[in-house]
């Protein structure tokens, strides 16, 4: 089959190395198809991107946030002044390029040029049938409202992609992108009200629930990625970012084990069994378990240790707030994926004056929360290491 093809066209060879890689790197996403898409465009960045430096642009380097494959596919790559915009698809239909508006509507998402890339995964390859640009895409593609994509056909396409090399050289002020209707500005109440209404279980489709203008505003906003980390429903707490806490910036609520025995001395007792060593940063929550029966306070401490190889040492317990009792019988402490699956989980039995899981390391940027369930009670706390 790729004997046949355009010589024209590039052809890049898949390794099963970075389809392992990336299959595994896409599991931390939360839904289906955030993992589908960064699975599909981390391998597409893993073999287009070294060709791209080896052959022609050797500073080019990725301009994307990986939270935006929770979002829409596409990869950014950054080309001296200008942006590359990479579509992967594993259709062997080459009819017409679709391109999500995300990716032409929202200023600091667009692009100055747009890839089609088709992958074969049990062939192994990729390749860059053709390519447009932003301009073209608004005034000769498409718009389909129903999905939210922009089509081009392909006999509009430029089929040669050395061409786009050719143009950089000799005419690199080349006009390429149309203009963009400005987003609306939202207030923080807004913002605060339009994330809680999207990461309702309730809402199947966040990328289609709003108008538009509305989504893409979000999605301008620096804080986007950070709410679009958190499981649905839990879009109103705040994320603790772990390699922050090194550099002595913490979270509302968690606080130093000192502060803490400031106001409540009777409370040294408790972490007896938990000095910290050199290096380590320990910080505090107190969780307040409200089930049928009444109200179980809870101290949360979570323990970090910084290793050569950049990986973050996690150790996460749980104490009773009363130093003269002891944890409530069967409360349980886990550790989720950002799917939300226990990956390990440990449950008090009577008279336990404190549980903890076994320790776990991360690289950073790795995302997963802490859940602490009782009864009919369930708090959860999200990270970023």
């Amino acid at each position: 089959m790729i004997s046949f093809s355009p010589p024209t066209e590039l052809w890049l060879e898949v390794s099963p190395t970075v389809q392992n890689q990336a299959w595994q790197q896409s599991q931390s996403y939360l839904t289906p198809s955030g993992r589908w898409n960064a699975y599909l465009n981390q391998m597409c960045l893993s073999t287009f991107l070294p060709w791209l430096q080896a052959e022609y642009v050797p500073e080019a380097s990725p301009k994307i946030a990986l939270e935006s494959w929770q979002v829409a596919n596409g990869t950014a790559i950054t080309v001296g002044s200008k942006r590359l915009v990479l579509i992967p698809s594993k259709t062997l239909e080459t009819r017409e390029f679709y391109v999500p508006q995300e990716w032409v509507d929202i200023p600091n998402w667009a692009g100055d040029y747009y890839l089609a890339a088709q992958v074969d995964l049990e062939g192994e390859w990729m390749r860059i049938w053709g390519y447009t640009t932003h301009e073209q895409l608004k005034t000769s593609g498409s718009y389909e409202a129903d999905e939210r994509l922009y089509c081009l056909d392909a006999s509009e396409m430029i089929l040669d992609l050395n061409v786009l090399w050719v143009v950089q050289q000799l005419c690199p002020e080349e006009q390429t992108r149309a203009a963009i209707t400005p987003l609306p500005e939202l207030s923080d109440i807004q913002v605060e009200n339009l994330w809680q209404r999207l990461m309702s279980p309730a809402v199947s489709h966040p990328r289609m629930e709003l108008p538009f203008p509305l989504w893409g505003a979000l999605l301008e906003r620096e804080d986007w990625q950070q709410q679009l980390a958190l499981p649905r429903g839990e879009s109103s707490k705040r994320q603790a970012n772990l390699s922050q806490w090194f550099q002595n910036i913490f979270e509302e609520g968690w606080q130093a084990i000192e502060t803490l025995l400031d106001r409540e001395p009777s409370l040294a007792f408790n972490f007896r069994q938990a000095p910290a060593s050199t290096g380590e940063v320990v910080r505090v929550k107190l969780l307040d378990l409200e089930t049928q029966t009444g109200h179980q306070a809870v101290l949360l401490m979570v323990t970090l240790a910084a290793h050569a190889d950049s990986r973050i040492e996690i150790r996460v317990q749980l104490y009773p707030f009363n130093p003269t009792s002891y944890l409530p019988a069967h409360v349980k402490l886990a550790l989720l994926s950002t799917a939300g699956e226990v990956v390990q989980s440990v449950q008090a039995r009577e008279q336990d004056d404190c549980i903890q899981l076994k320790r776990f390391k991360c690289l950073p940027g790795k995302r997963f929360s802490i859940q602490v369930v009782l009864d009919d009670c369930s708090l959860t706390e999200a990270f970023a290491s």
